[in-house]
């Protein structure tokens, strides 16, 4: 249920963010494996600059394990250091990951974890309205994980 409320705003929220005029907004499709857990995902999100150099980056990767369900929400902020074709960024943000191990003959244990992200990446526009999107973080939660992403990303305006 939380799962379902929290794309419902993730929804929401990139809805509202279309119809606003000023700044930058993009969509992000990709992979995502996380180094320690060795799963891999499907990653999909949005990117809205706020100001110049800053962006909020939120987005949701759908891992898929062995056995159960794993989730991972990203709020990250970005500044971006360098403009143009290829533009590199600093990242820092919050992660919220949900797994749920399937138990035979018991209930499903599921489980939630929050940490910080930190971590850098870039843009590398290859079309007019597309580029690759490169990214290596660090989340800090428990043990703590680096992921890599790669995504394909559109701009919108």
């Amino acid at each position: 249920m939380r799962k379902l409320l929290f794309i419902f705003a993730f929804i929401l929220a990139t809805s509202l963010v279309q119809a606003q005029d000023r700044g930058d907004f993009r969509l992000q499709v990709g992979g995502e494996f996380g180094l320690n857990s060795e799963l891999f995902g499907l990653n999909v999100g949005a990117e809205y600059l706020l100001m110049d150099r800053i962006s909020a980056a939120p987005n949701f990767t759908i891992y898929f394990p062995t056995s159960g369900r794993a989730s991972n929400l990203n709020v990250d902020f970005r500044y971006y250091l360098t403009e143009g074709t290829l533009q590199w960024y600093g990242l820092a943000g919050y992660t919220n990951n949900w797994s749920t191990v399937d138990m035979v003959g018991s209930t499903n244990a599921t489980y939630s974890t929050q940490g910080a992200n930190i971590g850098a990446g870039g843009v590398l526009k290859f079309a007019d309205r597309l580029a690759f999107n490169p990214e290596i973080k660090y989340q800090a939660q428990r043990d703590g994980q680096a992921v890599f992403r790669l995504g394909l990303v559109y701009f919108m305006n």
